[in-house]
């Protein structure tokens, strides 16, 4: 008997808009290793290009501070400029669509390619949406200088969103033609850039080195006292050096914790192999997402007046002595950053393909099955349960605390930063080896499913 037709989303409605929308070839033949290098670089260079163009008709002394804070590392977002929002109209559209999708509010099922497509290119039209909305706000709230009705304020929200439109597309770009995504690329380079700067500046202000580095040297060399190079407020330390020192080593190891549960082909003699599940199930997104959300409820707290008090408790005291002034807010902060991420990470495990059902039915098509079980997928599931969500709820309470932490210690280039920093590194490098295997050996492209 046939199974009745499901019908198709509402969202087809939007199909013929969707596919107005210009769109990054799929390439139809094999990126090169040196092609992947090259188009990474350029997007790269053109996103670098975009932070130092300054936005046209903002008033002489508005938007030099930067709005987000400590969050324009993970939003990639740099003040003044086109690049402003950086990449967080993006990641709010992903957050939205993902929650329709995984609430069946919309309708859609990803495993299949004309709901996908539909699903990437309504995403795609969200960012700029959200790209023309997030920049009203700044103009709303009198950011910049200039009135939301006036020609200026006008401009300015069209040249915000024109730096979205070129984030989607550089985005689109690498991920097609390059290594990683274009947002995992633009946070590493500005949180990188940050780090390399704050430790290393040269610059005097105010008769001190604002470099970490260069003070503890000009202290030694001065006969100053060692401990204001440790916990001077205001610049960059040397205790923000150690704790980005740690906090990389920590992830780095965290990455590496792994739980692998024993299987076995039923179909060929019983064959053995192993299905890993890292500690840090779902990586570092939790910790993105809570960060924009963060963001903006900042953004709609210039406008409305109750929010901006919620937004100080979800924004990190920075440095020792700030989290001692303040132990309420650091407390409020910690707590929520954690069940925030605990929250994502279960939504991302099970709304993208990762959850424990998911896994047992690849397994099960697979023809695999757990030694000591029948051979069921219910029972599969149950298993995989006990390990997957565990590994997702308590990694995504760890990145959101092991940020928090190494905000409270000052750390350079703030601790989420810096956690998203080493985790999308290590991803990259994984990424970079297996294609460089594949360049070496082509007839492991099938073997990795190219």
């Amino acid at each position: 008997m046939e199974q009745p037709e499901k019908p198709r989303s509402r969202l087809y409605a939007l199909e013929p808009l969707v596919r107005k929308l210009p769109e990054v070839a799929i390439p139809k033949r094999h990126v090169s290793f040196r092609e992947k290098f090259m188009w990474t670089g350029i997007a790269l260079i053109a996103f670098f290009v975009l932070t130092q163009v300054t936005l046209y008709g903002m008033a002489p002394e508005a938007g030099r501070t930067p709005f987000f804070g400590q969050l324009r590392f993970i939003l990639a977002s740099h003040a003044g400029s086109l690049m402003e929002l950086g990449i967080g109209p993006i990641v709010t559209a992903g957050i939205i669509m993902q929650l329709l999708v995984g609430s069946k509010i919309i309708g859609l099922d990803l495993s299949q390619s004309e709901d996908r497509a539909l699903f990437t290119g309504i995403q795609k039209f969200g960012a700029i949406v959200m790209g023309v909305f997030q920049a009203s706000m700044l103009v709303i709230s009198g950011w910049y200088g200039v009135g939301f009705g006036s020609s200026a304020g006008i401009f300015i929200i069209v040249q915000l969103a024109i730096g979205v439109i070129i984030v989607v597309y550089l985005d689109e770009l690498v991920s097609k033609y390059g290594f990683g995504s274009g947002i995992s690329l633009f946070i590493v380079a500005g949180v990188a850039g940050t780090i390399f700067w704050q430790a290393l500046n040269p610059l005097q202000v105010g008769g001190q080195f604002s470099g970490a580095i260069p003070n503890l040297i000009g202290t030694m060399i001065g006969g100053g006292n060692i401990s204001d190079a440790f916990f001077r407020g205001g610049f960059p330390n040397m205790m923000g050096i150690f704790a980005t020192i740690i906090v990389f080593f920590i992830v780095i190891y965290a990455e590496s914790m792994r739980i692998e549960i024993p299987l076995a082909y039923g179909r060929f003699g019983g064959i053995r192999g192993r299905y890993p599940i890292k500690f840090l199930y779902t990586s570092v997104i939790p910790v993105i997402l809570a960060m924009v959300v963060f963001a903006n409820i900042r953004m709609l707290g210039m406008v409305f007046p109750p929010l901006e008090g919620v937004s100080y408790y979800l924004s990190a005291p920075n440095g020792i002595f700030a989290v001692l002034a303040d132990p309420i807010r650091a407390g409020i902060y910690i707590s929520v950053l954690a069940l925030l991420c605990m929250g994502f990470a279960w939504m991302w495990a099970n709304m993208t393909g990762m959850g424990p059902r998911d896994v047992a039915q690849q397994l099960d098509r697979s023809g695999m099955l757990i030694p000591g079980f029948r051979r069921d997928i219910r029972v599969m599931e149950w298993v995989l349960s006990r390990y997957i969500m565990t590994a997702a709820l308590l990694g995504g309470v760890f990145v959101g605390v092991i940020s928090a932490v190494a905000d409270f210690m000052g750390a350079l280039g703030s601790g989420t930063g810096i956690l998203l920093t080493v985790g999308i590194m290590y991803s990259l490098y994984q990424e970079i080896a297996k294609e460089r295997v594949a360049e070496m050996f082509p007839a492991m492209r099938r073997l990795f499913g190219e």
